[in-house]
């Protein structure tokens, strides 16, 4: 449905001027729409229900290290609601229209595929870790598939938003009934969903992987037998794909993040920029916890932590809270060593993550709101 008049229609086509991106012709949000979202707030609030009576208590057997409530983890649910019902038809539309337009891509096929071949032959790499395959094919798989699904979140974030400016394409857009609002939503949904689809299919591959070389390396009865004597040998493979799944899922949660930071970034400064910034903010978030000890945030043995002083501290202060807490995304450590990853570290990641996407969505709001282009 064309919601333009003809008119602006021949001024915009004659002119070139800008559109104004939010008007009084609404296209009025279907009765289904609002079920299916009260539907999922529903869920949201049974999840905080779950975490603040029983979840937020690491299970048997796992690392009690976060076993602990913050603000943080209330606020992450509360984003998530927001974020649910800001998601018109019209964002949805916008979103899968993202999604068809990036898996097309044919550099986004071929790094796919790449990662499809690389991922299945990494049993021939596990010679270089003599006595220790299985660790260095569940840190190669997972650290493979952390590059390239990096890759793919900050390339295709910067791409989103430019070329529809400099095509001109964002006139017709926004002479519709869509809200500069649900244009910005709709483009990040796209993308979120193009990365979830590329991970799941890369998880998928190197899961198949890893059973089958522990299979093949052990027999069935003895790669899923779980040793009675916790620390006298391995939890068996059901524990090794369940602790694989939860870490990629964690990693689902670093790539939003990083989406996030690219799409904004792309609407402040040039794509080479905006590229930069963005490995330079994953490195750096990566790094959290030296930027926590540097500024004296970190407590050690009950006492603040100062390494430095003055203007140099106040300065790595700001750097500290400027950067996403990436580091709290990346359990390498934990499944090279066995440690299993509780639902409780799961959502203080993500808790954490959906505050920083919302701070980063918003300033790109403000900026896109304001742009002529």
């Amino acid at each position: 449905m064309s919601a333009s008049p003809a008119v602006m229609d021949t001024v915009r086509e004659t002119t070139g001027a800008p559109v104004p991106a939010d008007r009084d012709e609404r296209i009025e949000i279907p009765a289904k729409w609002r079920i299916g979202q009260m539907v999922v707030i529903g869920l949201i609030v049974l999840l905080a229900i779950y975490y603040n009576t029983v979840g937020w208590h690491s299970a048997a057997g796992e690392s009690g290290a976060e076993d602990s409530r913050t603000i943080f983890d209330q606020v992450g649910f509360f984003v998530l609601a927001g974020l649910t019902l800001l998601t018109t038809p019209t964002a949805g539309t916008i979103a899968l229209t993202t999604f068809y337009e990036a898996v097309r891509r044919r550099w986004m096929t071929a790094l796919l595929a790449f990662g499809l071949v690389m991922l299945a032959l990494s049993t021939f790499f596990t010679w270089m870790a003599q006595g220790e395959e299985e660790k260095f094919l569940r840190d190669f798989g997972v650290g493979f598939i952390i590059i390239m699904t990096l890759l793919m979140s900050i390339f295709l974030g910067v791409a989103l938003v430019p070329p529809e400016i400099e095509r001109r394409t964002i006139f017709t857009i926004l002479s519709k009934p869509v809200n500069r609002a649900e244009f910005l939503i709709g483009k990040f949904l796209g993308l979120c969903m193009t990365l979830l689809v590329n991970l799941i299919i890369m998880a998928a591959m190197f899961l198949i992987t890893y059973a089958i070389f522990r299979i093949r390396r052990e027999g069935f009865g003895d790669a899923m037998r779980i040793d009675p004597n916790p620390g006298a040998g391995h939890p068996g493979l059901g524990f090794d794909l369940l602790n694989l799944s939860r870490a990629l899922l964690l990693h689902y949660g670093q790539l939003t993040i990083m989406a996030a930071l690219a799409l904004m970034l792309s609407l402040i400064v040039t794509n080479i920029t905006a590229i930069v910034f963005c490995f330079v903010a994953y490195f750096g978030g990566q790094a959290s916890s030296y930027w926590e000890h540097l500024s004296g945030e970190s407590a050690e043995e009950g006492h603040k932590a100062e390494h430095l002083k003055g203007p140099m501290q106040g300065m790595v202060k700001v750097v500290y809270f400027m950067l996403p807490r990436l580091d709290r995304f990346d359990v390498r450590q934990r499944l090279v060593n066995d440690i299993p990853i509780g639902f409780n570290y799961i959502w203080k990641a993500f808790g954490s993550g959906l505050i920083y996407v919302a701070v980063l969505l918003t300033i790109a709001y403000l900026v896109f709101s304001d742009r002529e282009f």
